[in-house]
């Protein structure tokens, strides 16, 4: 399947270069590779981003 997808005449170029840089190995070892993603099963929530700004803020407030 791989040698077909290799000589496909239809392939965009952002596929082709999507297909090279994993050939390549460039998506190996990426920061948070199989951890769940967060967020992810929690209720959708309007006021996501402000939360998460508070969030922050604590922290830096905290930190320093």
């Amino acid at each position: 399947m791989e040698d077909r997808l290799r000589s496909d005449p239809y392939e965009s170029l952002p596929e082709r270069l999507i297909r090279e840089a994993i050939e390549a190995g460039e998506f190996d070892n990426l920061p948070g590779a199989g951890r769940p993603i967060p967020g992810v099963g929690v209720p959708d929530d309007d006021l996501w981003w402000v939360r998460e700004w508070l969030e922050r803020n604590r922290a830096e407030t905290a930190g320093g």
